[in-house]
């Protein structure tokens, strides 16, 4: 991959895990195996390492995941914090786990957060 093209995967990556979705023209860049894997732990540890979060924190003004997930790294840990709706608008508690490795915390990530593909995107779970 060229420079200019692996910058552009890593936005694509960066913008299909933080809104879930792709345009059309996003798409017919992605190629015929799906967005690398590789790509979306990169555009993820990017991404964390301007805040600590992915895709947005936890806090007094959000305390709330609703239904997903979100990655953190704190003091050189990887969590994973996961929450999902166990009834109509009702939440379970925030469950929150220590993960091996941002490998790790991106494939939790995708699973808690409905599984691959992502908007009919594929993951190339190879690369």
């Amino acid at each position: 991959m060229t420079d200019t093209t692996e910058t552009n995967m890593r936005e694509l990556a960066l913008k299909l895990l933080s809104t879930f979705h792709l345009s059309v023209p996003e798409r017919k860049s992605v190629p015929p195996n799906g967005i690398p894997f590789s790509m979306l732990v990169d555009a993820v540890e990017s991404q964390i390492s301007n805040g600590g979060w992915f895709p947005a924190p936890l806090n007094d003004t959000a305390p709330a995941i609703g239904e997903g997930a979100r990655i953190e790294v704190r003091n050189g840990n990887i969590w994973l914090h996961e929450q999902h709706e166990i009834g109509m608008g009702r939440y379970s508690d925030i469950v929150s786990r220590r993960v091996s490795s941002m490998r790790d915390a991106v494939t939790d990530f995708v699973r808690a957060n409905g599984g691959a593909p992502i908007d009919s995107v594929s993951i190339d779970w190879s690369h």
